[in-house]
């Protein structure tokens, strides 16, 4: 899963101790999201693999990209904090087409609701990022 590449990577270039923390606990959070995801897959049939999603991946890249030209620490946190917002919104616009795929084939109720689960604590990160990133823009004003 691209996220246990990616969130580790983000965690060693962010400086501010609440974007840290934010990428720590949404790592851990990630870590339960997969073991989640694992009977939803089984459940339609497919088997839980390691590929990666090719729009997760540019998003990855488009990051690694510019995070090195930023020879700020707070401005690099700003736009680490900002590529990991657009991650978020990622994320849950994927829960959102599984949610409505599990709908349609009828998933089971444990299943769902592990997929619901995953959405709420995305929508949770998200909240948690937007939050660290306005205290950083603040930051950067003073």
């Amino acid at each position: 899963m691209l996220a246990f590449e990616v969130l580790p990577n983000l965690r060693k270039q962010a400086k501010s101790e609440g974007l840290v923390r934010a990428i720590d606990e949404h790592l851990e959070q990630t870590k339960e999201h997969a073991k989640r995801l694992e009977p939803v897959l089984r459940a339609v049939g497919a088997e839980p693999s390691s590929n990666h999603s090719p729009p997760a991946e540019k998003l990855a890249e488009h990051h690694d990209e510019l995070a090195g030209s930023i020879p700020n620490d707070r401005l690099a946190d700003v736009f680490h904090a900002i590529a990991a917002t657009a991650t978020e919104h990622f994320e849950i616009a994927c829960y959102d087409a599984l949610l409505a795929l599990a709908d349609a084939v009828a998933l089971e109720k444990d299943a769902r609701d592990g997929l619901e689960q995953n959405r709420k604590e995305e929508e949770q990160a998200l909240k948690t990022l937007r939050s660290e990133l306005q205290r950083l823009v603040a930051e950067l004003e003073r």
